[in-house]
């Protein structure tokens, strides 16, 4: 008798921290949306379609929300339609939002170590992989060849100027391999790297790249395709101004 009334309360608590964890969540996502419709109203972001002919962004009133933010993303064919932040370190915006709430969701952000202007060789940008598909729970969509012959590349907008990125390789591997890279010795060492995100991807693209003059961004999110717990997408592209 003790020992089912022990299984029954141990039974009870699992479903009640359940049913707690699934509110949780549903409150952080619709949080989530909400701060990021009125972000996207305050900056004045229009459709992807419009980006070759519009203004800049508001970026000076989206900062007045949060002076980290350093541009904004849209990959059309996902959800990822988001401002980029940058914080003091690499942890702060996994579970804060860009209002600088608390929110499991997190923000999209770039690594604390680059430049603002996206002047470095490789920029990596970051965000959570979600069961819903919003923040960067759809970059595995560009594992797959065809997704990427309808969407071969993304936009990057920034204070300095829109930007298109052409995606050069897709592929997932460890968080800390080789890819995972955004330092280099010299541009020769900045080759050997291009060319070898190249033949890690899972498929080929004709883009080409200039060693000397060109800078890439690196998208890396979470991977759940063989269930390991430190595999990552990357998703690798040319940056270039409209």
């Amino acid at each position: 008798m003790k020992l089912k009334l022990c299984f029954l309360f141990i039974f009870s608590c699992v479903l009640v921290f359940c049913v707690i964890n699934i509110f949780h969540n549903i409150y952080s996502e619709n949080k989530q949306e909400e701060i990021i419709d009125s972000l996207i109203e305050i900056g004045n972001v229009k459709p992807s379609s419009e980006i070759d002919k519009i203004s800049q962004i508001d970026f000076s009133k989206l900062k007045e929300v949060n002076n980290a933010i350093v541009g904004w993303i849209i990959i059309d064919g996902t959800q990822v339609n988001y401002p980029i932040v940058k914080g003091k370190d690499n942890s702060y915006y996994l579970n804060h939002s860009y209002d600088k709430s608390y929110n499991s969701y997190g923000s999209i952000f770039m690594d604390y170590r680059s430049n603002e202007n996206f002047s470095d060789l490789n920029t990596f940008i970051y965000g959570h992989y979600t069961s819903n598909g919003s923040m960067f729970g759809e970059l595995k969509k560009y594992m797959e060849e065809s997704f990427y012959k309808e969407h071969p590349f993304f936009y990057i907008l920034t204070p300095n100027g829109n930007y298109k990125v052409d995606v050069i390789s897709a592929y997932t591997d460890d968080a800390l391999s080789s890819s995972y890279n955004a330092k280099f010795n010299d541009l020769n060492d900045y080759q050997r790297y291009i060319e070898k995100i190249r033949l890690k991807s899972r498929y080929s693209t004709d883009i080409s790249v200039n060693y000397n003059f060109d800078k890439i961004i690196s998208l890396y999110s979470c991977s759940h395709e063989s269930g390991s717990k430190t595999e990552r997408y990357f998703i690798h592209g040319v940056i270039r101004k409209i």
